[in-house]
């Protein structure tokens, strides 16, 4: 059955479209028995108004287009995207959301879908540094921005991300601590399509910041010969790969992955060759989840402050959008490195 429509009222009501449009909205001068009027008439054909038209006459729509990248199975934006909207939804505003899988082009035509939304701000977390031409002021027609969990070189927004490099370093140089120097890392990115030691281009400023940590811890702490293994982002594919260096003569005692996907690939990877963590194989991931906690014993993690960021996100958005005149901000949020006892002290061993 076909909606009534404001001509409907108004034919309903006995009075011109105007009429009914100026009752329902309470504005314009009208008596008020004819406000009465045409709003019984409204109730008795079961009209209801367009409540986005209204807020886009009003300058505004209270909404936020959220484009969010991977899954929503990753433990980090499950819970940025929660944080976003539960912000959102207390300061009025309803978040519109959708997922690209790391496409550029889906990407694309998803900030385009919420540019015809008339979204009043966007918050993007984007698939790669090096092509963003959609993301420009004058693409996206003036439209506020927010940039979160990486950086884009060259867009006029506000960022708010992670200082990831700074405690993988540091969980390196915990590692070291404890006598370890056979180490492996174990990388995701959507640039390889399988497995492979040499380093890829990697197209985002986070996973970049993660494997430069790294890095720089192996040549602070004096690591001589890593393995790494940039992975798909597939953990059967990662598992094989962790399988394959832990069935050498000398495998590393140490693995550092890049996220939890890449540390459940560990973690099968020993279960299936039966040996322990940390008494057989030590881990240290990045990004923290109920489950790396839960599990004995808990996973040493580089752990990101997810909810103040989605909070932040939210909150200087509505700034742009409440003032056109604000500048942009590059914000980076300090990262904290949790042990738990999934690294196995080697000091005894070496005496």
């Amino acid at each position: 059955m076909k909606k009534p429509t404001i001509n409907d009222v108004a034919a309903a009501a006995g009075v011109s479209r105007a009429t009914a449009s100026r009752a329902l909205s309470d504005y314009g001068r009208i008596s008020e028995d004819t406000r009465k009027q045409v709003k019984a008439a409204a109730n008795k054909i079961g009209y209801t108004p367009n409540q986005v038209a209204r807020s886009m006459r009003a300058g505004n729509t209270k909404t936020i287009g959220l484009v969010i990248i991977a899954d929503f199975t990753n433990v980090f934006f499950d819970r940025a995207t929660k944080g976003i909207v539960d912000t959102a939804r207390a300061n009025g505003y309803e978040v519109l959301i959708t997922n690209t899988d790391e496409n550029l082009e889906v990407e694309r035509e998803a900030i385009q879908t919420l540019l015809e939304k008339q979204v009043d701000g966007l918050i993007v977390v984007p698939s790669t540094a090096t092509v963003h031409d959609h993301l420009s002021t004058e693409n996206r027609n003036n439209t506020p921005l927010v940039l979160i969990d990486r950086m884009v070189p060259g867009i006029n927004a506000t960022s708010i991300t992670t200082n990831d490099f700074e405690s993988c370093e540091k969980a390196v140089k915990g590692a070291t601590n404890k006598n370890h120097t056979n180490m492996a890392f174990l990388i995701a990115t959507s640039t390889v399509q399988e497995p492979q030691e040499e380093k890829p281009f990697l197209q985002n400023s986070i996973i970049e910041d993660r494997v430069n940590g790294f890095m720089s811890g192996v040549k602070l702490n004096k690591i001589k010969s890593p393995t790494w293994i940039f992975s798909p982002e597939k953990p059967a594919q990662a598992e094989e790969a962790v399988k394959t260096l832990l069935n050498q003569k000398n495998p590393p005692t140490i693995f550092f992955t890049s996220n939890n996907d890449m540390a459940l690939a560990v973690l099968r990877a020993a279960n299936k060759l039966n040996k322990r963590i940390p008494e057989d194989i030590s881990l240290v991931t990045v990004d923290d989840s109920p489950w790396l906690e839960a599990i004995a014993p808990g996973i040493d993690v580089v752990e990101r402050p997810v909810d103040e960021l989605a909070k932040l996100a939210v909150e200087k958005l509505i700034e742009h959008i409440n003032n056109e005149a604000k500048k942009p901000e590059k914000i980076v949020l300090p990262t904290n490195l949790l042990t738990r006892g999934s690294i196995k002290d080697l000091k005894a061993k070496t005496k």
